[in-house]
């Protein structure tokens, strides 16, 4: 575009800069054409001899130099363009007029490879070469702070370090920089001496000899040491002395033993009988070795690893055929201050340059994603509804009863419920599974059935441990404090009168009466079945109840029958549903808390919590960074 009138240049629009490059890359225009009109440097209609020009922009009289490689031909003459050379972008390089002062300074000129002298300030620019290097007479490159300009510097003696830069005092011989002493929690450098030298340290550290010593390190830190390997040894006995122990309890070790074997996901049953490992090669995304969850789970692993690699394939297309700059961006190292200003330039042109293929990628990458995010939802669905139809499991033949009214636990719901619904569809009901409110008394409930579980499990009746040295009674007393192994002598009346008196406060706020009637007998009473008994009749019905048929067929039937609602102990509107939900993923203690309300409050806390975590995580993490960042 031409000059406007403030004598600067407008950046080249979208049909000058980007279209022709990409005209280029997908329909196979010629490249010279393509790279003449984005420069606009057009003859006759055909692409002049320049190319890949270097275009220098003299920021004092705006005007254009259009400097032709050094393996141009003569003007006029026409030549052939590789794609990759006629879509890189054009290099931008600004510096001043060197023939004029800058601020009242020396001339500054433009550094480049061995054209370094004495005393002579240059600004670096993106052309400059990082490893250059100072003079043998002036062996130090100094950031000079006595002028107004940015990313200037000087090739000076050491002794003329502090004149440049007063934090800046020392030479260093292997980075060829004048630097600020290196010495750990210093706050202020010696400049009296030529040497990694502190004046005043940080806090937390003594000044000594020159050196930053941490204040706090004492005779002390060699006792917690101590400390620390005596823990490691104490450790290291109670292993080995648990490995060395005799088997004293063989049948307890059978049965953990075969819990642990049924709890393996293992192949179906052979012709022998006998269950086998999966091999290696099983196909998860196919075999249901646990299920069509798992068989989703690892699908969804595999739908990321494809669009991972297809997104990072785009952008190497990118690096490949528009420019191979984009491979080193925010890869290349940095070190002094003059490399550090050398990088920056170059990366703040090269962005700029290429700001459209990042732009443009990640226009790619957005859409490309919500392609594959529609297709992969479509293709679980039906990996879903495939497995679900080539596989009966327990929910094909259970249907889910909604609008339940709050019913008390002393009447029989469950047979109330069957008897109903098979008089209402005339399909045999094998049982009825009510969903009780029990949410308060979740961890005293799963107590009682675990110690009941467990008590049908025929097991050897507990004996006293074996005899046993000091040290092994030490640490056998040690686990059972740890463990919470059970002690043979008793012991457990207060832990249970703590147990009772938790239920009472509870339950005296979901039913009064029934707490009344518990907390009028005695700890041996209430805490035997009839208690639990008692409790269990106080608990109400949740709005949902479980019905299981004989098959499926008979469950669907049901369903179709109570389509439009059925009445039960005076409430209307009760429905039948199929469900999606295998029994053991039902969450029994969570029932009739699911109102609008309480779904509003836990939707309200879970956003709350991330909030805070992301709140702690920007005071935290980010704010050091931010901070540091702005006062660099």
């Amino acid at each position: 575009p031409p000059l406007d009138v403030a004598g600067s240049r407008p950046p080249p629009s979208f049909a000058m800069n980007v279209a022709p490059r990409f005209a280029a890359a997908l329909f196979g225009i010629a490249a010279p054409s393509a790279i003449a009109a984005t420069s606009g440097v057009l003859r006759g209609g055909k692409a002049s001899a320049i190319l890949r020009t270097d275009l220098v922009t003299d920021e004092a009289q705006g005007s254009l130099a259009l400097a032709p490689p050094a393996n141009a031909s003569a003007p006029g003459a026409e030549q052939s363009m590789s794609f990759a050379a006629a879509i890189k972008p054009i290099r931008i390089g600004r510096g001043g007029d060197s023939t004029k002062k800058s601020r009242g300074q020396e001339p500054k000129g433009v550094a480049g490879a061995g054209d370094q002298e004495c005393g002579v300030t240059s600004k670096v620019t993106s052309a400059s070469n990082k490893e250059d290097r100072c003079p043998t007479e002036c062996p130090y490159f100094a950031q000079d702070r006595n002028d107004a300009d940015f990313c200037t510097f000087v090739c000076v003696k050491e002794e003329q370090c502090a004149a440049m830069n007063p934090h800046t005092h020392i030479g260093d011989n292997k980075l060829g920089v004048c630097r600020s002493c290196i010495v750990d929690g210093c706050q202020k450098c010696d400049q009296s001496v030529l040497e990694d030298r502190c004046a005043e340290c940080q806090a937390g550290y003594v000044l000594k000899d020159g050196k930053c010593h941490f204040k706090y390190a004492g005779e002390w830190m060699k006792y917690v040491g101590y400390v620390l390997i005596a823990i490691v040894v104490v450790v290291l006995i109670w292993v080995a002395d648990m490995q060395l122990r005799p088997c004293t309890n063989e049948s307890g070790l059978a049965h953990g033993l075969e819990c642990r074997e049924r709890a393996k996901v293992l192949m179906p049953a052979d012709e022998n009988g006998e269950r086998n490992p999966w091999p290696l090669t099983t196909n998860l995304m196919r075999q249901p070795v646990a299920g069509t969850g798992m068989i989703l789970h690892f699908r969804f692993q595999a739908a990321l690893i494809v669009w991972g690699v297809t997104i990072a394939l785009i952008w190497m297309a990118f690096c490949q055929f528009v420019d191979s700059d984009l491979w080193l961006l925010g890869t290349r190292r940095f070190g002094t201050p003059r490399m550090n200003c050398i990088l920056v330039a170059w990366g703040y042109e090269t962005q700029n340059a290429l700001m459209w293929t990042k732009v443009l990628f990640l226009g790619i990458a957005y859409w490309v994603t919500v392609a594959m995010a529609f297709v992969y939802g479509v293709m679980q669905l039906r990996c879903f509804q495939e497995t679900d139809y080539y596989n009966k499991t327990m929910k094909d033949f259970v249907a889910m009863v909604v609008g339940l009214p709050k019913i008390t636990g002393d009447k029989p719901v469950e047979e109330d419920l069957k008897a109903k619904i098979e008089a209402l569809t005339g399909e045999a009901v094998v049982g009825v599974s009510v969903a009780w409110d029990f949410q308060e008394f979740d961890e005293e409930i799963s107590k009682v059935l675990k110690d009941e579980i467990t008590a049908q499990i025929p097991t050897d009746p507990p004996r006293a441990p074996p005899e046993m040295n000091p040290l092994r009674q030490k640490f056998y007393n040690f686990e059972k404090t740890i463990f919470g192994l059970p002690d043979i002598d008793g012991g457990v009346e207060s832990e249970g009168s703590e147990a009772y008196g938790e239920i009472l406060e509870k339950l005296k706020q979901v039913n009064p009466e029934a707490a009344e009637r518990l907390a009028g007998r005695s700890l041996a009473e209430a805490t035997g079945p009839d208690s639990m008994k008692a409790l269990m009749l106080s608990l109400h019905t949740s709005p949902r109840a479980f019905v299981v048929f004989n098959t499926q067929e008979a469950m669907e039937s049901a369903v179709e029958k109570l389509k439009d609602g059925f009445e039960f102990e005076g409430a209307e509107g009760l429905t039948l549903e199929t469900l999606t939900a295998e029994p053991d993923t039902v969450q029994w203690a969570n029932f009739g808390h699911a109102s609008p309300q309480e779904k509003a409050m836990k939707l309200a806390a879970g956003f709350g919590i991330i909030g805070l975590a992301c709140l702690f995580w920007a005071i935290v993490f980010y704010a050091p960074y931010a901070y540091y960042v702005m006062t660099f």
